[in-house]
Order: C-alpha cells, then structure tokens, then sequence
C-alpha cells in the first residue's frame, strides 16, 4: 500500500494559473474582455472587441498594449495575433498588429463559437521577444 501511494504521490500535477496559455479552456478575459499576462520582461495586455467576443462573424479586433518593466509602453515592436481553436486544430493565420495610441491593433476573425487561444507575439526593437498566450470564449 506505502508502495502504491509513493507512487500515486509522483504523478500529482498542479495547474499553474499563471501560465502563459495553458491547456485550460477558461477565459482568461475579465468583464471588460482585458486580460494581461507577462513574458521576457514585458507586460502584454489583450484586449478584445466586440465584448463578449463573437465567433461566425464579422471581424472584430484585438487592441494589445506592451509595456516594459517600468511600465512604460513599448513603441515601435513587431506585434503578432495568432488565433487557434486548439480543440479543433483550427488556426485563424497570423495578423500583424498596427500601431494605435500607446499600443498596436489588429483584425481579430473567430470563425466558429467556442474556445479559442490567441497568441501574441512581441518582437520589440530592443530586447527579448516575448509570447504570450490568452484563452477566450467565443459567443454565437
């Protein structure tokens, strides 16, 4: 019995909340569809449009904000949008955020209601690239 539970004891894993994507299908957007996430030094905070989002159809938009660790914003950085429905192996191809304000902004298209991962990938002039990775539920 000792012997069935030390091993039982080693295959124990726990879900880290913060993990940049993870495989939780839980949205990671708050009430205002916002959610930020940190990798490589910076702070990347998604933003999604129309709230909730919609799947099926028209495009909507992914507002995503870079700061660096002194919480000033991040000009001039190569910004990705890669959005995946990982249940269904659907990717929605790559869309290279433009600049807007402080931040970048790019099309965002769900083609379908359900669960979707949207990657962001920050090339910034200076520094470390940096992935992050946000969960959402797409609406009908």
């Amino acid at each position: 019995v000792l012997l069935a539970a030390a091993a039982l004891t080693g295959c124990t894993a726990t879900a880290n909340p913060d993990a940049n994507g993870g495989s939780s299908a839980e949205s990671d957007l708050d009430a205002d569809c916002r959610a930020t996430k940190s990798d490589a030094g910076l702070e990347v905070t998604l933003t999604v449009s129309p709230c909730p989002p919609t799947g099926g159809g028209a495009a909507g938009t992914a507002g995503v904000e870079v700061k660096d660790a002194g919480g000033k914003a991040v000009p001039g950085a190569k910004v990705e949008i890669n959005p995946e429905m990982p249940n269904m192996k659907m990717k929605g191809g790559n869309q290279t955020a433009r600049p807007k304000g402080d931040g970048y902004e790019a099309k965002l298209v769900l083609g379908m209601p359900g669960e979707w991962r949207i990657t962001v990938t920050v090339v910034p002039a200076a520094g470390e690239k940096s992935t992050t990775a946000f969960n959402l539920t797409a609406k009908d």
